[in-house]
This record gives structure tokens, sequence and C-alpha cells, in this order.
């Protein structure tokens, strides 16, 4: 009896087990079916994943080479555009009769009427309006491994020698500005092409409405290459002389071998900054009737210095320029004097000259400013025996400029001027010029 017990106790015990064993074995089972269901799935996921993955790279592929179809620049180069639209309304009142035309769209100081020989001329009134002061300019800027390289061209539409203002007014662009510029280390930089002369300081002109400004102004544009190595800059550019002829008239000559020579130093002391420049001018000329032939030619060297700044005062600032030499010519005043003349002897000769301005600008509020300017400049020139047309050439020449500019957002101006003007030649004939302008000026 106690054997049958146990064994039948281990028979039940094996039973229980085996179906215990068979349980465990359905669950692995189960949970092996969801595991390779799962991986199924992951499985598609990858392969859908890969397919949708290379679509999008497709598809950005074709985008990329959209954009880069598209870019108006290559990669890598910054693109700026800007300029003004001014339109002008111009009175003028002259002393002693009617001056050239371009005068009704700048003002040239040479080109004021003087009374003429035989008496006092008749005055002469004009009214001008125009656009041909807005300008554009175009500019790039690209890094790379020898430095930063710039390029600007700047374009307006003054002084235009193309249409008229019968029907359309439709005048032609030219070039201001058109230059490279390697910046190739800090602080040094060299710039080839056509800008603003290194003998003039842009900075200090005055902040006036008509075109150029003061008669005692250094002025000039024109090609070079220019060295600039922190506060100094070197430069050659373009050479061209005019000279009297002797009976009167005028010569221009661009055939020197020597390019101008410029020299300039810029620094600052608190909040006045200035520079000092000088220039070596080689001047010369020649006669030829025919081009195989020269009659007369001669040539000589001048020089001429410049001081320029402008001095901040809070918020308003006095700017200043002085300029002395005997080779300054072309460069002052928008060529108001020749760069010399030629004597009896067929020689050249040098004609001391300075010039100069001073102006203030004054805020009278965050809408309102205005700016006076003060100008002369002034010729020693040669006697009757050392030119036989001496009494004809320009002596001296002053200007005033005041204005009154209303500004409803800092890049839209509207504003007034009144300018006076006078010229005086060496045998004292002079005239005198009065104008009104209104202008209309919008920075983009």
């Amino acid at each position: 009896m106690f054997l049958k017990k146990p064994l039948g106790l281990a028979v039940v015990l094996v039973g229980v087990g085996a179906v215990f064993g068979q349980a465990q074995a359905a669950e692995v089972d189960d949970r092996i079916a969801e595991l390779e269901r799962q991986i199924a799935e992951l499985k598609s996921l990858v392969v859908n994943n890969k397919t949708s993955i290379a679509s999008n790279i497709e598809t950005l592929k074709v985008q990329t080479q959209d954009i880069e179809e598209a870019r108006p620049m290559a990669k890598g180069t910054k693109f700026k555009y800007g300029g003004y639209v001014q339109l002008d309304a111009i009175a003028s009142d002259y002393s002693e009769g009617k001056p050239a035309a371009v005068m009704d769209d700048l003002f040239v100081p040479s080109l004021i009427p003087v009374e003429p020989l035989t008496g006092s001329g008749d005055s002469y009134t004009s009214t001008n309006i125009h656009a041909k002061s807005s300008r554009f300019y175009f500019g790039t800027e690209t890094g790379t491994d020898a430095g930063k390289i710039s390029s600007f061209i700047e374009l307006d539409f003054i002084l235009s020698g193309q249409g008229d203002e019968r029907v359309s007014n439709s005048f032609s662009s030219r070039i201001r500005h058109a230059y490279l510029k390697w910046d190739y280390a800090e602080n040094k930089s060299l710039l080839a092409g056509q800008a603003w002369s290194t003998f003039f300081n842009v900075g200090a002109l005055p902040d006036l409405i008509d075109f150029v400004g003061p008669v005692g102004t250094v002025f000039e544009r024109q090609p070079m290459i220019r060295w600039t190595s922190g506060p100094l800059q070197l430069a050659v550019e373009n050479q061209t002389t005019r000279v009297n002829m002797p009976g009167g008239g005028s010569l221009v000559v661009d055939g020197q071998l020597m390019p101008d020579l410029v020299a300039r130093y810029d620094a600052q002391a608190g909040t006045l900054n200035w520079s000092i420049a000088a220039i070596g001018r080689q001047l010369s000329y020649e006669k030829r009737p025919i081009a195989s032939e020269e009659v007369a030619s001669d040539e000589t060297y001048g020089y001429g210095l410049s001081l320029a700044g402008k001095w901040n005062l809070g918020r308003d600032d006095l700017r200043f320029m002085a300029s002395y030499g005997d080779a300054l010519g072309r460069y002052m005043g928008l060529n108001s004097f020749n760069d010399g003349y030629i004597d009896a002897n067929g020689d050249i000769d040098t004609i001391d000259q300075w010039g100069g301005f001073i102006a203030y600008r004054h805020y009278w509020s965050d809408h309102w400013r205005s700016n006076i300017s003060l100008s002369a400049s002034q010729a020693s020139n040669p006697s009757l025996a050392d030119y036989d047309a001496a009494g004809s050439l320009a002596k001296y020449y002053r200007s005033m400029h005041v204005n009154l500019n209303y500004l409803p957002t800092p890049k839209l101006l509207l504003g007034g001027e009144l300018l006076y003007g006078v010229k005086e030649l060496e045998d004292g004939r002079d005239g005198d010029m009065y104008r009104l302008q209104f202008a209309a000026k919008y920075v983009f």
C-alpha cells in the first residue's frame, strides 16, 4: 500500500509537469512569432525609409541645381545693390549773360558768365527740372585664401551728351566708379580701377544739395592703382594736362609719360578726422599740325598739397579743406584754373593757386538739419609781359551755400538750398549768379 501511493504520486507529478511544459512551449512559440512579426515590420519600414530617403535626396539634388542656376552670383560671393533717386528743381539768375548748358544741371565755377569787353552783359534767368543726378551701384565681395576681393561699379546720368528735353528726356548713363579691391592682409589693400582721387578726402565734402559744392574743393575721379597700408595711401593716377595757349584758349594733352603720383595720410584726434595729401605731376604739351610733325613742345613738373577733415561736434559737424600748389589745376573746383600757361618762348609756366572751404552742419531736430558753406579760390596769374592773354585768366572765385533739409525718415530728404557764386578775371571783369535749388531724394 505504501509502495502504491508513492508510485501514484509520481505519475501525477509527471502528468502535471507535462501539462505545464506544453503550456510554456506554446507561450514561447507565441513570443517567437510576435518577434518575427515585429522584425518583419521593421524590415518593411527600413526598406520604405530607404526608398523615401533616396527620393528625398534626388529631390534635394534637383532643388540645389535649380538654386545654383538661379543664383545671381557665384557661390561664396556676396552681392549688394544701392543708390538713390533724386529730382532737382533749379532756378538760376546770372548777372552777365547765358552760361553753357551744363550749368543748368550743376554748379561749375569756371562757367559763370563775366561782363564782356564791350561793357555790361544782359542778365539771364532759367529754370530746369531734372533727375540726372540719380545713381545706382553694384558691388561684390568674395572671401578667398588670398584675402577678400571686392568690386564696385557706379553709374549716374549727369553730363549726358545724349537725349534732350523736348519729348522723352532720355539721357544716357556714365561711369562714376569702376574698380576692384584686394584686401590681402589686415588693413592692407590694393585698388585698381576708376575711383575718387587719393588726393581728395571725400569725407570732408559738405552736405550740400548741389552736385559738387564749394568752388575751393578738390574734386576728381580717375583711373588709378592705389596701395593702402593702415593710414597711408600711395597711388599712381591717370595724367592729363590743360594749359592756356598764347593769344587765349586752352589745350588738353594726355601724352605725359609720368602718371600723377599721390601720397596721403589719414589720422584721428578725438572726434577730429583729418588727412594730409601731396601730389606730384608732370605737365607737358606739344603742337602737331599733323600726327608725324611736332612744331612745339615742353614739359615741367608741379606739386599740390591738401589738408582736409571733419570734426564731429556732438551731432553737428564742421568740415574743412585747404589746398595750395603750382599744379592744382584740374584737381580743384572742376578745373576752375588751368595747370599752367605757355609763355612767349613756348615754355610751360605753372601758376600758384590756393583754395579752400569751411562748412558747418547743424541738426535742429531728428527730422530737420541745415548746412552753410563758405569757399574761395585764387590764382597768382602772370603779367601781360609774361603772357599776352593774362587779362582773360580767372583770378578768383567765391561761393556760399545755405540749405534746409527735412527728413521724415533717414533715407528720404526734401530740401532747399540757396547758392551764391562769383567769378573775377585778372583784368577786373566779373560776374555773379544766384541759384535756388529744391530736391527730393530717396536713398535705397
